[in-house]
């Protein structure tokens, strides 16, 4: 079951190539979370309106991404 679940979040709809798209927005998302940690322990300053505008970003750039790709021909 849960390698299904990963199969249907990494791979193109015929779960057996991988999509970089969906691969990089991915490992985007973790190198943000993981950028943002280490300036909070370096600093100790959080703001949660900077975050939200870029994790924000990066979901709408992830998003336009998969969405242009979906209608490009294959």
């Amino acid at each position: 079951m849960v390698r299904k679940i990963i199969s249907d979040i990494f791979t193109e709809p015929d779960n057996r190539t991988v999509c970089p798209a969906r691969l990089i927005a991915i490992l985007g998302a973790f190198q943000y979370l993981g950028v943002s940690l280490a300036h909070y322990i370096q600093h100790s300053i959080f703001e949660p309106q900077s975050f939200a505008v870029g994790f924000g970003a990066l979901l709408a750039g992830a998003g336009v991404a998969l969405g242009l790709k979906h209608d490009s021909p294959k």
